[in-house]
Parts: structure tokens; C-alpha cells; sequence
């Protein structure tokens, strides 16, 4: 756990201590640059409102990730993301998940244009799983850390956003149900008691975002 955090404070602290980068007066901001960009990844979001009747009677999905990248210079941008998590499946009772993800990276480009990317990121979770036997109703919460690495390809416009994304993560997860991989992945199994403290990997599948740059 003391490397995680150790890798994450050199992750951020890092481009304090960079050389800064030299700015003629022509390639100062004028103003006409964006200076945020809010998105959302709408792929995995229909996947898995599509999958939720298809898992049954009563079964529902709901992801949504949004985020925000401040711009910090022509090649460099700080990258934030929530994505809430809702999950409800028929069993013996109420059987449900809520989740909350987050993350913080700073995205460099290769220049200024259109151009390929890498996003080192920071990744949290927690989560509530409530679920039911034939003698009680049980709840239990769960967390986990992750260091990630996104790459891509970003689409340089004036007013739209749009990345194309695959990455993925490894980590430190507590509480996390027995049979799966992270957090993560529970959400799309049914609520599981048995628990334990494990490493945890993760793929980011969401592949798409898209936005407006202000």
C-alpha cells in the first residue's frame, strides 16, 4: 500500500520539478484556445443499458462516466473523471450495487495538433453491495486505490471534444467479493458476501469520449 501511494506522489509532483517550457510571445495564449473540455464516454453506457434486459427479468445497468480536462499548456492537460455506478437484479430479495469512481491524470500530447496521448492517472472506487438470502438481508462496502495508464488518440477542434481511449489499471482493493477481479467487475456479477483484501486489475473499455471545449 506505501508504494501506491509513494508512485502517486511521484506521479504529480513530477512536473513540478520539469524545466518549464520555453514560450515565445507568438505561441502565448490569445485567448481563442479552449481552455476546459467537459465529455462523457457514451459507449459503455448503451452497452450496458442494452445488457440489463438481457440479463433477465428485473436486471438493470447504469454507468455514466463525465469528466473535464483543464488545459495547461499546448501539449498538456488535467484530466478528471466521476462515473456513478447503479446495478439491480432479482434474487431472493433486493439485490443491488451503487458505486462511485473517480480519477485525476495529466494527459501529454505528442504536439499541439491532433496527435496521440498518454494519461497516467490516480483511480479510486467505492461501492455498496446490498443483497439477500432466504434469512436476512445483508450490506457490505468495499474499496480500492489504482494506479492507471491510459493511451489514445485526440481530435484537435475548436469547440468539439473527442478522444479514442483504451487503458487499463492495477491496485489495491478492500472488501472486494471473492470471485472477481476488482470492484470494478463485481458490479456486473450478482452481490456476493464473501470478501477479501487483494491486488486488483482493471481494463478501461469505454473507448470513446466526446465533448464540447470551451
Amino acid at each position: 500500500m506505501k508504494k501506491l501511494w509513494v508512485l502517486a506522489a511521484c506521479l504529480f509532483t513530477g512536473t513540478a520539478w520539469a524545466q518549464p517550457e520555453a514560450v515565445s510571445p507568438s505561441s502565448e495564449t490569445d485567448g481563442s484556445e479552449p481552455s476546459v473540455s467537459v465529455w462523457i464516454q457514451p459507449l459503455g453506457t448503451l452497452a450496458l443499458g442494452l445488457a440489463g434486459p438481457m440479463g433477465g427479468p428485473g436486471t438493470s445497468y447504469l454507468m455514466l462516466p463525465v469528466g473535464m480536462n483543464v488545459h495547461l499548456s499546448p501539449t498538456r492537460e488535467l484530466v478528471f473523471e466521476v462515473t456513478p455506478f447503479l446495478s439491480s437484479q432479482d434474487c431472493e430479495g433486493p439485490c443491488r450495487t451503487r458505486a462511485l469512481a473517480f480519477s485525476v491524470g495529466n494527459a501529454w500530447s505528442l504536439s499541439s495538433r491532433s496527435s496521440f496521448f498518454i494519461l497516467p492517472k490516480v483511480m479510486g472506487l467505492v461501492s455498496q453491495d446490498v443483497g439477500a438470502s432466504d434469512t436476512d438481508v445483508w450490506t457490505e462496502t468495499g474499496g480500492q486505490l489504482s494506479l492507471g495508464l491510459d493511451v489514445g488518440y485526440r481530435v484537435k477542434s475548436e469547440h468539439l471534444f473527442l478522444t479514442f481511449v483504451l487503458g487499463g489499471s492495477v491496485g489495491r482493493g478492500w472488501n472486494v467479493p471473492h470471485t472477481s477481479s476488482s470492484l470494478f467487475t463485481s458490479f456486473y456479477d450478482w452481490p456476493q458476501r464473501s470478501r477479501e483484501n487483494k491486488w486488483v486489475f482493471d481494463l478501461n473499455l469505454n473507448l470513446l469520449r466526446i465533448g464540447a471545449s470551451f
